[in-house]
């Protein structure tokens, strides 16, 4: 998400601009640089471009990117002729174009890290990871574990989209065969109905839903997409309600878990402190609720409590977490743990999202054929009942 600032430099002179990152972020960013700040809010329209331009590579493509880098340093290749040989062999333009950029850099004297960070095209974890590579002459190992993390988070989103293609395609269907029906089928069969069809609340019903979506069809376009936008809104600022929310507030969490347990395993790991990881996490964190958690918690470390104390003091972590790291604590196996919570959390939300999408796909089909009975009857039964009375039958219906 972009941010719109409006600053004051030290000179007193306005500065105007956009930058990517969370409000947290963008105001500590800003302080950093000594300006005073008067108004940061949501750039949508730079928002927008930027999700149609994509700048971030994919998981998929950061996982072979960085298990192919790993391989050839392996094999004793300079860090620049990898960067040089894996330019050549890149199929993806933006990947291609970014390590054209760090190579160029990497001539001028720049360290990885800052090569790969002003190319804006790569995580904010990946930085951080290559930061520790370098200063521990581990980079092979890191850039495994990089390797690793990525995949398992490419495989959970590819998983999600192959089930969500089936309830899609069916909603999609709907939603055209309605809008069909509305603008060429109802309008010619509303003119062969008898007099005595206002009668029969089906049928007016039916009228009314036609003509409105006919009449007013860019309000019902619009209104979902207004609904989904109100309700992403609310859960970056008032979120708190969001988790509690039955099954979808309960996804959600464990996915939270999933991405914050992997990535403190993976920062632990590679030796960085539990107070360093914390922060590098608020700062990537997009959702307000979300990255005060986590400067609560850095704030209770810093001030001597122990990790699992921290997660027991916040009801937001079930006993499982701060159970399972006391036992990392003690055992010194913290990363160990850590990644257990989060294939545990990985397992659990995968198990949820294929519960829901198995009891979305008969609720669909028996929405449709709702829809069709209610449409027949709404035509057939004026119709029928007006050739009855002609026939001089005292059927009723």
């Amino acid at each position: 998400m972009y941010y719109k600032y409006y600053v004051l430099s030290e000179t007193g002179s306005d500065i105007k601009g956009s930058m990517e990152g969370t409000p947290e972020a963008v105001k500590k960013a800003l302080k950093k640089d000594g300006y005073y700040i008067m108004s940061v809010r949501p750039d949508i329209v730079t928002s927008v471009k930027a999700s149609f331009t994509r700048r971030k590579v994919k998981a998929r493509d950061l996982s072979v990117f960085f298990e192919d880098m790993a391989n050839m340093l392996h094999t004793g290749i300079a860090i620049n002729e990898t960067i040089i040989a894996l330019k050549g062999s890149s199929g993806l333009a933006q990947l291609a174009k970014a390590l054209d950029s760090i190579g160029g850099d990497l001539k001028g004297g720049f360290s990885l890290a800052k090569a790969f960070d002003k190319t804006k095209a790569f995580p904010g974890l990946v930085i951080s990871m290559l930061k520790v590579g370098e200063k521990s002459g581990n980079l092979e190992k890191v850039l495994k574990d990089l390797s690793r993390h990525y995949s398992r988070e490419a495989d959970f989103i590819a998983g999600l989209k192959s089930t969500l293609i089936y309830p899609l395609i069916v909603f999609s269907t709907l939603v055209g065969i309605m809008f069909y029906v509305s603008f060429k089928v109802i309008p010619h069969l509303e003119a062969l109905l008898p007099i005595t069809a206002n009668n029969y609340f089906a049928t007016k019903l039916l009228l009314f839903l036609s003509h409105f979506l006919k009449d007013y069809w860019y309000i019902c376009i619009l209104l979902p997409v207004v609904i989904i936008y109100l309700l992403l809104k609310r859960s970056s600022i008032k979120s708190a309600d969001y988790y509690k929310i039955p099954m979808i507030g309960e996804i959600a969490r464990d996915i939270y878990f999933t991405t914050l347990f992997s990535n403190m395993a993976l920062l632990q790991r590679n030796g960085i402190s539990i107070i360093d990881s914390l922060a590098l996490i608020e700062e990537t964190t997009h959702y307000k609720f979300l990255a005060k958690k986590i400067s609560k918690i850095k704030d209770f470390i810093t001030s001597g409590v122990s990790l699992w104390r921290t997660f027991e003091k916040d009801p937001f972590f079930p006993a499982f977490v701060y159970c399972s790291v006391k036992k990392g604590e003690e055992t010194g196996s913290l990363d160990t743990y850590l990644e257990g919570l989060s294939k545990y959390y990985f397992d659990k939300a995968t198990r949820r999202i294929h519960v829901i999408l198995s009891l979305i796909q008969p609720v669909l089909l028996i929405f449709c054929a709702g829809i069709l009975l209610f449409i027949i009857s709404a035509f057939i039964l004026p119709v029928y009942s007006n050739l009855s009375n002609i026939a001089g039958g005292n059927v009723k219906f």
